[in-house]
């Protein structure tokens, strides 16, 4: 039959197993971890239940921002009724602080009962990408999936199998969609000989690959709350009150921090955005991709002016001028030469040059830099949006560029000029194994690996593990992942690619809705969400196969 919406008796099906104390794991965990697992106790509230008839149970919001929100549903005869966040605790900012979640995460409730889920395992029945289906059983679902795979592995091998880039699922213990190499999906996979990996995401690649040049290895910077601490702070293009907005995320602890300091704030940008809204000091709109001119413009008043941290820059960095610039290195090659136009472009990158690129007048540029280089102490970062564009990478670098010239790095109050740090907390997970292929590809290059893998190297397209891969993609995992389509940059080529069943033979989509990237699967299978399903810690270790 065609792919129809739930009606609402079907959708009691769903309430029934959610309140069986959470025991239908997902679909992705009963189809792939081949054993039986003991499901942990939901925990109860402590206060007095409102109704008598009402049960709270917690569960969390795993998507995508990263936060993990708790959540309290409230249950009455098997229905979720409404979605309070967490109230616990005595709520004291950095001791006790309560994570509530934001509008996203109480309005869970309507993600499970959205009458558009998708319920039914669903086969392609038309081309591929008109979102044409027609609903199967899970048995044909999974025997069709399963010969698809045995066949791509028999005639091409594991690496000619990928498991795509998502996020839709995130902070679970077993059930989750990133990192890919963490998922359920993968512990098949590694189970089965393995699969064509990925490194990187499309959140971070240009800044974590220009992180490796300048720091060693990935980067972020001091924790938002540390701005108390700082004389100045700068947003470029970081927005956490829209990006990190639940209490969980970032923009509490800014907000908080901000009450309670007298750190002055500038934030640049080309919009006027919810992070700034009336509380900045200073908001100055700049050219969209433009980020890389301000810093070179800031830059030459830092060093002309005598404004940066010499000693700092003699000890710890390489190449700032020609007392650290290596042999290697051509003349005249350093950063300060760059910057006073003693480089290869012979183009001083003064203030009125940055200002013509920029559309920031000249004054501004000047007073921003003289107001960096006079800073005690410095909490600049950049958010993730500067770098989503080409030659990104570059951007990142000179934004990171200000706090390394100020001597800021490694300070209280200063920063390294990436995006605000996180916490962690270590966790026992699920043992997913050791992938036997070797070859990994960058994230952002799934669609050549389809298209002209022959092509792919390591110094041109960063191929890692391999000289060469050996065959092309066949088979595509998405797993909770709207990138297919949705997010993987020049839509329209990526639309041929996917629709040419002959070269990628078979994607395999699970998700609750029906997406823009579902709608080119050959097989959809429905999944749980996090309120629908038990996850809990393995007591387990990392195993090799």
């Amino acid at each position: 039959m065609p792919y129809k919406i739930w009606d609402n008796n079907e959708c009691k099906v769903s309430r029934r197993n959610f309140v069986k104390g959470g025991t239908a794991l997902s679909t992705l965990a009963l189809a792939t971890s081949g054993m039986t697992l003991p499901f942990s106790k939901k925990v109860q509230a402590k206060e007095t239940l409102p109704k008598p008839d009402e049960k709270i149970i917690w569960s969390a919001c795993t998507i995508d921002c990263g936060s993990r929100c708790p959540l309290r549903m409230h249950v009455i005869d098997d229905e979720i009724k409404w979605v309070e966040t967490d109230n616990t605790g005595k709520d004291i900012f950095n001791h006790e602080h309560q994570v509530r979640a934001c509008l996203r995460g109480r309005s869970m409730r309507r993600r499970v009962y959205n009458p558009d889920r998708l319920k039914y395992p669903l086969k392609r029945i038309g081309k591929r990408g008109e979102g044409k289906f027609k609903r199967i059983s899970w048995d044909e679902a999974l025997d069709t999936i399963a010969a698809s795979l045995n066949k791509t592995i028999h005639e091409y091998g594991n690496d000619a199998v990928y498991i795509n880039y998502g996020t839709g699922t995130l902070g679970g213990t077993v059930t989750k969609s990133w990192s890919p190499s963490e998922t359920l999906i993968a512990r098949l996979m590694n189970l089965k000989g393995g699969y064509l990996n990925h490194y990187g995401d499309y959140s971070t690649g240009s800044l974590a690959a220009i992180s490796g040049y300048l720091y060693g290895d990935y980067m972020s910077t001091n924790g938002i709350d540390d701005i108390a601490n700082a004389d100045l702070c700068v947003f470029f293009g970081n927005n956490p009150a829209e990006t990190r907005m639940s209490g969980g995320g970032n923009i509490h602890n800014y907000m908080e921090t901000e009450k309670r300091s007298n750190t002055r704030i500038i934030v640049i940008d080309p919009r006027y955005t919810d992070t700034a809204c009336g509380r900045e000091d200073q908001w100055i709109p700049i050219r969209q991709g433009t980020d890389a001119a301000l810093c070179a413009g800031i830059a030459h008043v830092l060093i002309t002016e005598s404004k940066v941290n010499q000693d700092f820059l003699d000890k710890y960095c390489v190449g700032y001028d020609e007392k650290t610039l290596p042999s290697s290195a051509p003349k005249n090659g350093s950063y300060k030469d760059y910057i006073l136009g003693h480089g290869d472009d012979n183009t001083p990158k003064t203030p009125q040059w940055a200002s013509q690129i920029t559309g920031i007048p000249e004054d501004d540029i000047i007073k921003l830099a003289r107001e960096i280089g006079d800073a005690k102490r410095l909490y600049l970062s950049q958010g993730w949006g500067i770098q989503r564009s080409s030659n990104g990478e570059q951007a990142c670098k000179a934004v990171a560029m200000i706090p390394i010239l100020c001597g800021q790095v490694g300070l209280q109050g200063g920063s390294t000029g990436m995006r605000e740090g996180d916490h962690t907390y270590p966790f026992v997970r699920f043992p997913t194994l050791k992938n036997p292929v070797k070859a990994t590809i960058p994230f952002f290059l799934w669609t050549d690996a389809i298209t002209r893998y022959k092509e792919l190297t390591p110094t041109r397209d960063g191929l890692r593990g391999v000289e060469q891969l050996q065959n092309p993609i066949k088979f595509i995992w998405a797993y909770a992942s709207n990138t297919l389509i949705n997010q993987h940059a020049n839509i329209n080529r990526t639309k041929k690619i996917l629709e040419d069943d002959k070269a990628c033979e078979m994607i395999v989509v699970i998700e609750n809705h029906m997406t823009a990237s579902a709608k080119y699967a050959d097989i959809i299978l429905p999944d749980c969400t996090a309120s629908e399903q038990a996850d809990f810690c393995m007591d387990g270790m990392v195993l090799e196969a």
